[in-house]
């Protein structure tokens, strides 16, 4: 019978050491991880890998297979290319939105997930889960027993939190049974991954989604924080490093949506930037502008932007917040 690695889900094998799954023999009949796994867990070894299937060949597997299904996407990636990804799932699903613990008490929930249903067209439900942990768990575990639902795919985004909510579902239904790998960077689950609890839910965990459109596919799995900035005339941004800019050219408080690792790269700059050639003129206030990979932008004022970024990388949407932004800001 052929094991397979409980971290990544491919075939565990001892004969070649650069290869997906190894083990040395020895240890082959015993191993729950590969050698790869292993040292991330132990050792805390970052290593990647690419999505071992594309998007059209893994939702076609999932597509032919009648089994329900969970997406997830965090907070930060939620944007036209997720959705239609979403979209392109002809089985009965449900949207998770992950890490909204941003969110603020006085946003009401339910409202929030009406919002991204009705701007983005989705006709299935969609659900909010804020932090790790039981509590963040106990809401997809309630929702799986309460339709019934005994087998699930996991899908979503890379690093959009599945390994967490299944590492969180084990420790909740008392499973005595290995843990995934969780890993900071993008992709370590390469193949598919059974998973069955105490409560015999089985998950079946799948390789995360690389988006196509993104600055930065290597994205943190730390949490998301909101950056709270007041915008005078014509101030720019610098994002990753001093790489892209966003120039805006009227005073306005802005938040900045991002990964917490990205606070010291988020700031005012005002020497050496580049020609800021790509124009977005802002109509309304209260807008979010979505940079693939990197966040979005909350603008309160109407108003103009100049950037260096690619304008396929970016898009515009009314506020998912609305004005109420304050509660929730770091300055």
């Amino acid at each position: 019978m052929n094991k397979i690695c409980f971290g990544c889900g491919v075939k565990l094998q001892s004969t070649d050491p650069s290869a997906k799954g190894y083990i040395p023999e020895k240890r082959i009949n015993d191993a729950t991880y590969c050698m790869r796994c292993f040292r991330m867990i132990h050792y805390g070894e970052v290593q990647t890998t690419n999505t071992p299937k594309d998007k059209k060949e893994l939702i076609n597997k999932i597509n032919k297979d009648d089994k329900f299904v969970v997406f997830l996407t965090d907070f930060l990636n939620i944007n036209e290319e997720v959705v239609n990804i979403f979209k392109s799932i002809k089985k009965k699903k449900v949207l998770v939105i992950n890490k909204c613990e941003l969110l603020p008490d006085h946003i009401n929930k339910e409202k929030f997930a009406s919002y991204i249903k009705n701007y983005y067209g989705i006709n299935d439900e969609v659900k909010i889960k804020g932090g790790n942990g039981s509590h963040g768990a106990r809401l997809i575990l309630n929702y799986l027993e309460r339709n019934n639902i005994k087998e699930t795919y996991l899908l979503g985004i890379s690093n959009s939190g599945k390994s967490t909510l299944i590492n969180d579902l084990i420790k909740l239904t008392d499973s005595k049974i290995a843990k995934t790998t969780v890993n900071n960077k993008s992709n370590t689950t390469v193949d598919f991954i059974r998973v069955k609890l105490n409560n015999n839910l089985t998950l079946i965990d799948s390789p995360g989604f690389i988006l196509d459109k993104s600055l930065n596919n290597d994205v943190s799995n730390k949490d998301i924080i909101a950056y709270s900035l007041l915008m005078k005339d014509n101030d720019t941004i610098g994002l990753l490093d001093k790489e892209y800019f966003v120039n805006i050219d009227k005073s306005t408080p802005i938040v900045f949506y991002s990964n917490a690792e990205n606070k010291s790269v988020i700031k005012k700059v005002y020497k050496n930037i580049p020609e800021l050639s790509n124009k977005i003129e802002i109509l309304e206030d209260n807008m979010d502008i979505i940079i693939f990979g990197v966040g979005f932008i909350t603008i309160k004022k109407k108003c103009t932007i100049k950037t260096n970024i690619d304008l396929s990388f970016i898009e515009i949407r009314k506020s998912m917040l609305g004005d109420n932004h304050e509660d929730s800001c770091n300055e």
